[in-house]
């Protein structure tokens, strides 16, 4: 959130209209696909040049440990950053990030290329 509120200064004290922050949060999108892509694929081809054919389920869960990130994040964020209490603001809080973290988790899961990149893999003969 901090890295949000740092974006909306910049973009406004730059002078640039508030709809460039969603351009902004693209980027940074497709910068996440691009760096979980090529993790998966790295780690797949070490998996696969030690003979570990369970490879699967290691480049899926790889990828989706960035859910992790966020989501141990978010705890830090909540205790030391917001002044929330009480039984449901607590669990709004948790429970939609963890809905949100779980999203991720499987989103960046899934566009793991391994999957459609493994034959290529076994096609150059590692």
């Amino acid at each position: 959130m901090e890295h949000l509120h740092m974006g909306l200064y910049i973009f406004s004290s730059s002078g640039m209209q508030m709809y460039y922050v969603y351009g902004y949060m693209l980027l940074v999108f497709r910068i996440l696909i691009i760096v979980t892509v090529c993790v998966t694929i790295v780690g797949t081809y070490f998996l696969l040049n030690a003979e570990n054919y369970h490879w699967q389920w290691t480049s899926f869960f790889s990828a989706a440990s960035t859910a992790v990130y966020v989501y141990l994040y978010s705890i830090y964020y909540y205790y030391m950053k917001t002044k929330m209490s009480g039984f449901f603001q607590t669990s709004f809080y948790f429970g939609y990030t963890l809905m949100f973290s779980l999203g991720l988790g499987i989103l960046c899961g899934k566009s793991s290329v391994s999957f459609r990149f493994s034959p290529c893999l076994y096609v150059m003969g590692i």
